[in-house]
């Protein structure tokens, strides 16, 4: 079965995120869209706009237009400049985090050629020692870099390559073909009062062109931002959010609990973009005080009343975590979900009523299929979900092809995308058919003697049986097999251990490779 999107297609003509974002940002050019927490710095969305069509200048000028130009600083506001330089310049941005091996650092300098890497006074002898020896060019962005020369360390203020150039022409993309080649430059809108939507290596968000807010620029729309800018999504994310929906983005260095949740009422944030490692950490950390709208961590209390909505970008939150933030937060969770590789899915801005497990609407103009062992399957079972979508494949007479997501779920007659795994994740049974983790781990979880599960498969033969690690309830003296037993008629082969804690990952899921290299020891043993 093959369903569409419900929502209204937009006619598809193509562009480049510099020339929509630029025309959103004309209408509140003097607006504050961009702050250092720590440092102070303020980008107003004119300046944005300014410094980086004069840095993509300067890129051209120095013959590195159409090159990979690369940026080593998580934090830098400053690499919004650089983002948009190297699309306007006809290349594209690549985001190096300092948290990567420096021999990681140095492949990924040599396998894109980059002719250019931006970092911060912080960081530049780092990034010295990791590309040493390389034909590349290094410059500082902060303000820092005038005096790197003292520092006995090469680097250059980026201000170098700045050029006024009234004759310089941004790369722009104009043909279906162009933008097919390279997504990462792909925007579609259907008019001037539609929205727009935009696709940065398959990140997918919706917007409209708001005018900014009638208030005082200290009472405007303010976001803070814990997300650190390293990788390139992220910093996509930051160079388009507050320009696209008039808000005031402010950048937090630090994401412990305790300076999120101080910049969050320092500023009144009505938004909070946090990782979901972060608001694990948060939700770990503090409390939901007596006074509606308060938040107590640290033996501190925090006024949170502002706040209405947290954006975090995961793959899939589980309701017990969401539960977990929004009840603390008081706020509404929105997941950037949104295919990594194509984007087709816009559930932060469609809001459809959820059902378990969904992700959200397919965005306008795409159409999916379940499919499982190469046939599709009836409407409501479960199989890979494949979509077909204009931004990245091209129809023919035989009809459009379908990309392969590796997401296991199904896809409603209404379009609504529901995720239960990802296929690597699935058990293969010896009878032939596929489990997905989550559904073991349902039936052990309403067990009273169970307070946690996570469920792995362990293949043998070329057929994979479950394996649970049970955390068992206060004051419970029960034996693993004894909580598994009555499940064997189902999961032929199960078998269980009792641990003390699931290691889990930053959005609250189990960390399966962490369990099995438990298993792995622990056999070993």
């Amino acid at each position: 079965m093959i369903v569409v999107s419900p929502l209204p297609q937009c006619p598809l003509p193509v562009g480049d995120i510099p020339t929509y974002v630029f025309g959103a940002a004309a209408q509140h050019a003097d607006q504050v869209a961009l702050v250092d927490a720590e440092s102070g710095l303020q980008l107003t969305a004119g300046d944005v706009c300014q410094t980086a069509t004069r840095l993509a200048a300067g890129l051209a000028h120095a013959g590195y237009g159409g090159r990979v130009i690369s940026a080593f600083a998580d934090t830098e506001l400053r690499c919004v400049y650089v983002y948009y330089a190297a699309l306007m310049a006809g290349g594209t941005y690549q985001a190096l985090s300092p948290d990567m091996a420096a021999d990681d650092v140095r492949r990924c300098v040599e396998q894109s050629r980059t002719p250019a890497v931006f970092t911060t006074a912080a960081r530049l002898g780092q990034l010295r020692a990791a590309v040493g020896g390389l034909d590349v060019a290094l410059f500082v962005l902060d303000s820092c870099g005038s005096s790197c020369g003292s520092c006995g360390v090469d680097g250059q203020p980026f201000t170098r390559l700045l050029v006024d150039d009234p004759g310089f022409a941004p790369a722009r993309i104009t043909t279906r073909s162009e933008a097919i080649a390279k997504p990462a430059l792909l925007a579609y809108r259907g008019g001037p009062h539609d929205p727009l939507a935009l696709s940065h290596y398959g990140l997918l968000a919706w917007c409209r062109f708001a005018p900014p807010p009638a208030l005082p620029p200290a009472l405007g729309r303010v976001a803070v931002s814990a997300v650190p800018l390293g990788g390139s999504c992220d910093i996509a994310g930051l160079a388009q959010f507050p320009i696209l929906t008039a808000s005031c983005v402010v950048q937090l260095r630090a994401s412990d609990p305790a300076t999120c949740l101080a910049a969050l009422e320092q500023w009144r944030a009505e938004s909070f973009l946090a990782a979901p490692d972060v608001l694990a950490a948060i939700a770990a950390a503090a409390v939901r005080g007596p006074v509606a709208g308060r938040v107590a961590a640290a033996g501190r209390s925090y006024d949170l009343r502002a706040l209405q909505v947290v954006y975090t970008r995961t793959r899939h939150t589980p309701r017990t975590f969401r539960d977990r933030v929004t009840g603390l937060l008081g706020a509404r969770l929105v997941e950037l979900y949104g295919y990594a590789e194509t984007g087709t899915i816009a559930g932060h801005i469609t809001e459809h009523p959820r059902l378990d497990g969904s992700v959200g609407l397919l965005c306008p103009g795409v159409s999916a299929r379940v499919v499982l062992a190469g046939k599709d399957v009836a409407d409501g079972e479960f199989g890979e979900i494949l979509v077909a979508t204009p931004r990245l494949v091209a129809s023919d007479a035989s009809g459009p092809d379908y990309f392969s997501t590796g997401d296991y779920g199904t896809v409603t007659a209404d379009g609504v995308v529901v995720i239960k795994a990802r296929m690597a994740d699935l058990l293969r049974l010896r009878s032939g058919s596929l489990v997905a983790p989550a559904d073991v781990e349902a039936r052990l979880a309403v067990l009273p003697q169970v307070a946690e599960c996570a469920v792995v498969p362990v293949r043998r033969d070329g057929c994979d049986t479950p394996f649970a690690f049970i955390v068992p309830a206060p004051g419970t003296v029960v034996a693993a097999a004894e909580l598994v037993g009555p499940l064997g008629r189902l999961y032929p082969g199960i078998r269980a251990c009792l641990v003390e804690h699931i290691p889990r990952l930053g959005c609250g899921e189990p960390d399966r490779q962490a369990l099995l290299a438990m298993r792995c020891d622990s056999a070993a043993a």
